[in-house]
């Protein structure tokens, strides 16, 4: 069978909805020819989708087709035409496909429903998906559709093993802005609520803001308002890590912080949240114990007091953090949990759903 993969944000963009995406491809690659589909083909494209995912996307194909500026819907239909199955992560705008199976993918719960002539094209593909059940209710309440699959991103657990623990917290997340309503990941109210954790008298521990800083201006500004706000204090800013070093950190970390969406209304701007969060995942597989907003994606991964820890505000993130790090006994409890909470995202239920997404 002959698949193709779209996503427009994968030319310039390697983050969680590419590797969401390419793990599809990684589930179908053995037994049918599957094509990443791209505007432009960059140059060294496949060794850093390695470098970043440490996939097998030996046998991936990867195509230029007509989703430019300069292309047209007619071109757009026939290109679709050659597949059996064409798989669209939309980034909230629609086209007319030509595959005999047509899917698409909601990555992002937009806070606007499409006007008249979107929701024309929308209804041309039959197959629609997200992955949790937080953008599927919002999906479902705001664009009035309904959402055929919800299908949680996965993690080889076996890839983050826990290590030698350290005194560390870790967030992982790329760097945006919080203006103009990206997804901004709020390394800014960690980098304060640890600051006053160390202000408070924790000494001997320190804070990993690991992820990549979004191409753009504003988002190299904000990168560097919270590397100056961090100065002089055990925190640790590294936008290049790559996929071996992400692992080791999450091996030694003893705490995995996240805070997307904070300050944010979830009902009024489900955009801003967090979809649903691989990266806590990967910590809670390598033994770091989540403790994480509780709102958007986060609650369907952890359980609060079961195999991590849920907050709504900076007081209860520092409350619940010192009772970590003050009760050795409960963190490892929760720390064992938080693996065994990580095998239900396995690659091996993502890629069942996958085959009956796409009628396999």
């Amino acid at each position: 069978m002959k698949i193709g993969l779209y996503s427009p944000f994968a030319a310039e963009t390697l983050g969680g909805g590419e590797r969401y995406l390419l793990t599809i491809a990684q589930c179908l690659l053995p037994d049918h020819q599957v094509d990443l589909v791209l505007p432009y083909i960059p140059k060294i494209f496949k060794s850093r989708l390695a470098k970043n995912f440490n996939l097998k996307l030996e046998k991936l194909n990867l195509v230029a087709g007509p989703f430019g500026k300069g292309n047209t819907a007619l071109e757009r239909w026939r290109f679709t035409g050659r597949y059996d199955v064409f798989y669209y992560m939309t980034d909230g705008s629609f086209f007319v496909p030509h595959a005999k199976r047509n899917i698409i993918h909601f990555m992002i719960p937009f806070n606007r429903p499409a006007g008249l002539v979107q929701r024309l094209k929308l209804a041309a593909w039959p197959v629609k998906t997200t992955h949790s059940y937080f953008c599927q209710q919002a999906l479902e309440r705001i664009w009035k559709i309904k959402i055929n699959f919800v299908q949680w991103g996965a993690v080889e657990t076996a890839q983050f093993q826990p290590l030698a623990k350290q005194n560390l917290i870790i967030n992982v997340g790329r760097w945006f802005t919080p203006k103009h309503n990206q997804h901004c990941k709020r390394q800014d109210f960690l980098a304060a609520a640890f600051k006053k954790l160390c202000d408070q008298g924790l000494k001997d521990w320190r804070l990993a803001l690991v992820g990549p800083v979004e191409p753009g201006r504003e988002n190299l500004a904000y990168f560097n308002q919270v590397k100056k706000l961090s100065r002089g204090y055990p925190i640790d800013l590294l936008p290049k890590t790559d996929f071996k070093s992400l692992v080791k950190l999450d091996g030694r970390a003893k705490i995995y912080w996240h805070a997307t969406g904070y300050g944010t209304d979830v009902a009024t701007n489900p955009q801003a949240q967090e979809h649903f969060g691989i990266s806590t995942i990967e910590a809670m597989a390598a033994g770091a114990v989540p403790v994480v907003i509780n709102q958007g994606g986060q609650p369907e991964i952890v359980g609060d007091a079961v195999n991590g820890l849920l907050w709504q505000n900076q007081r209860q993130l520092i409350n619940q953090t010192l009772s970590l790090i003050n009760n050795e006994p409960l963190r490892l409890k929760l720390a064992q949990e938080a693996q065994k909470r990580a095998k239900d995202f396995s690659l091996t239920k993502f890629c069942q759903t996958t085959k009956k997404i796409f009628n396999l």
